[in-house]
């Protein structure tokens, strides 16, 4: 029996190879099993439990405090308003997918709120000039701060000096397109075989977004691209994309909200100033905390973080820490990309308005002393205020008794935007407001041809011989249009040199002559007005700076004043019909008999304007005329108090 046994035994033995075989196919059993329960069992379980990664602790803002006058009257508080607001808390599958559907729904967001007519929030620091170019909206180390940030240079001694030297232009290029590692590709301008290739047309059809954008769009997708980048590390902070808007868009904005990632909208508070007219000089206004600013304010409190809102001037800034209140926090779990999964309501702590200030001043008493000052102002104006052209002064004039020539009042009518030169050419423009830009058109055309040939060399009459008129044009052109644009080269100019002096200082060459020299010098940057500057000879180079300053100077607000400055002054624009556009465009209340007895001639537009500028129907404050400004305090003899401080003019 035991010998069978033994038999047995020896006709089962396995080989340890065939052992170990066994051995490992268990493991591999086990390992699908435990994948099996992984992935298809309890999948979704294991994926929301890895989502909560971490709890992070966010802001709810607080309000200012409020500013009132002696007798408790409100000059500047809070009133509950909405901002819609953006959280970039999508899942994408590449970059490319995340750039073209963060641009689409932002594009998408500013239709929404412009067409329910709100506006978005520019707190950008580039924005289009006239011409519909970029530009710097700030300088100096603001300036240099922003575009530290652009790069992504943690100091600003820290960008090559191609970055710290790049325009707004070649800024934007690289933020709109794909020269930056941090580019939105709004506009991707790549290799076609990368990532960062432009978009096809059945890319942007299924993005909705237009097969071309045009400059102010773009400009306001990267605006907001730019507050989602400076909150890249931290996503589960929203920001504001529109402050204090209708209801109309809350409701649009609502509506759209499941189609739209991140969106939502929030109650916030607005500032409101009552009669700020009168007390803008004094209470100042709030404005976004720069760089520098916050720096300088967190030495005496922590309160303030980078979304702060702060005074900008007045006592709003001199009382900031006083009118600042406390924010508010919230508890919220977010996942490893910073996505908000749930707020924890039980750790909510409400934020704390900040203190109200009490002014000496009094309101009715402010608001009577500055009308008193503006009639005295409108009084000295009037005792001054002559039926002529012009006055110059020489060095034997009295200073103490200057006229005003009535032609500098019909001129600021213009100048200071009184008068919307730009309707005269609308489709809805008043017959007077038509003949006015008929007038302006054909003048415009006449100079242009003149300028011209005196720009090509056909006309090289020396400065100084020159008409005041076309030594105002020229100068111009020189001193503002070629300046402005980078054309002419300032830190290029040498001033110490003998042809400059002969243009600027002893006016004996021509506009040509000077700058051809300043062309053969390299004075111009040839590459902003031809495309192709190889080889060009300099009468090339002119016929292009021409043309360039033609075509430039026909959309120039500064030039077509100018413009208008000597039609008036030649009397081929009657200062009665300028004066005609004031009811025609809604700044003077209607009044037929005026208006006919100007048109007929039976009331001169002198007389005309001292009635209106006598009942402050046209002010000192928009003339802008000396004197135009003025101040005027009130103290309490008893007290010292002030009880009045008055500056002149105001604004809003």
């Amino acid at each position: 029996m035991a010998k069978k046994i033994k038999q047995f035994f020896k006709k089962i033995a396995l080989k340890r190879t065939t052992v170990l075989m066994i051995f490992f196919v268990c493991l591999a059993g086990i390992l699908i099993n435990k994948l099996y329960d992984l992935q298809i069992i309890n999948g979704a379980n294991y994926a929301n439990r890895f989502s909560i990664q971490t709890t992070k602790e966010r802001g709810i803002k607080s309000t200012r405090g409020n500013i009132l006058d002696r007798n408790g009257k409100l000059l500047a508080y809070n009133v509950l308003s909405y901002s819609v607001t953006l959280e970039d808390n999508g899942s994408y599958s590449s970059t490319r997918n995340k750039n073209l559907s963060l641009n689409s729904e932002i594009y998408r967001l500013i239709q929404i709120i412009e067409e329910n007519g709100d506006s978005i929030n520019t707190d950008f620091h580039v924005a289009l000039d006239e011409h519909g170019n970029y530009k710097y909206s700030v300088e100096g180390v603001t300036l240099s701060r922003f575009k530290a940030d652009v790069y992504g240079k943690q100091k600003i001694e820290d960008m090559t000096p191609q970055q710290a030297e790049a325009t707004a232009e070649e800024l934007m290029k690289g933020l709109v397109g794909s020269g930056l590692s941090n580019s939105f590709m709004i506009q991707p301008d790549g290799k076609p075989d990368t990532s960062q290739r432009p978009y096809t047309a059945e890319e942007l059809a299924g993005a909705g977004l237009p097969a071309e954008l045009t400059k102010e769009e773009i400009l306001k997708i990267a605006c907001i691209r730019y507050q989602l980048f400076t909150t890249s590390y931290q996503k589960y902070l929203p920001v504001t994309i529109a402050t204090d808007v209708s209801e109309e868009t809350v409701a649009a904005v609502m509506e759209s909200q499941a189609t739209l990632q991140g969106v939502d909208v929030v109650e916030d508070s607005k500032r409101v100033y009552n009669d700020s007219v009168y007390f803008a000089s004094i209470i100042g206004y709030t404005g976004k905390a720069s760089t520098e600013e916050l720096d300088e304010l967190r030495e005496e409190s922590d309160k303030y973080n980078s979304t702060s809102i702060i005074g900008k001037s007045g006592i709003e800034q001199q009382m900031e820490t006083v009118l600042q209140g406390v924010d508010g926090k919230e508890t919220v779990s977010v996942d490893n990309l910073g996505k908000v999964l749930e707020i924890d309501e039980k750790s909510r702590v409400e934020p704390v308005q900040g203190n109200d200030v009490y002014l000496t001043i009094d309101t009715n008493l402010q608001i009577a002393t500055y009308h008193i000052l503006e009639q005295r102002i409108a009084g000295i104006l009037l005792s001054n205020l002559q039926n002529i052209k012009e006055f110059n002064i020489g060095d034997d004039t009295d200073t103490s008794s200057i006229p005003i020539a009535i032609y500098d009042a019909y001129f600021s009518l213009i100048n200071n935007n009184i008068v919307d030169y730009r309707h005269f050419a609308a489709e809805d423009a008043s017959r007077e407001e038509k003949k006015i830009n008929g007038i302006f058109e054909d003048e415009q055309s006449s100079i242009f041809k003149k300028l011209n040939r005196q720009l090509s060399g056909e006309e090289e009459t020396p400065y100084k011989e020159l008409s005041d008129e076309y030594k105002a044009y020229q100068s111009y052109i020189v001193n503002d249009m070629l300046s402005d644009t980078g054309i002419l080269i300032s830190e290029a100019v040498d001033k110490s040199d003998e042809t400059y002096k002969a243009w600027t200082t002893e006016e004996k060459i021509s506009l040509y002559e000077y700058l051809s020299y300043a062309v053969s010098k390299n004075w111009i940057d040839v590459s902003i007005i031809a495309e192709n500057t190889d080889y060009l000879a300099t009468d090339e180079i002119l016929a292009a700076l021409s043309a360039y300053v033609q075509e430039y100077l026909k959309s120039d607000s500064g030039f077509s004043k100018l413009i208008y400055k000597y039609l008036l002054l030649d009397d081929k624009i009657r200062p009665s019909e300028l004066c005609m556009t004031l009811y025609d465009q809604g700044i003077l209340k209607e009044d037929k008999d005026t208006y006919n007895r100007l048109s007929s001639g039976d009331l001169t537009a002198y007389d005309f304007m001292r009635a209106k500028i006598s009942n402050l129907e046209i002010t000192p404050a928009q003339l802008a005329l000396d004197p135009c400004s003025g101040s005027a305090v009130i103290t309490d003899p008893n007290s010292g108090e002030f009880l009045a401080v008055v500056s002149y003019p105001g604004y809003d």
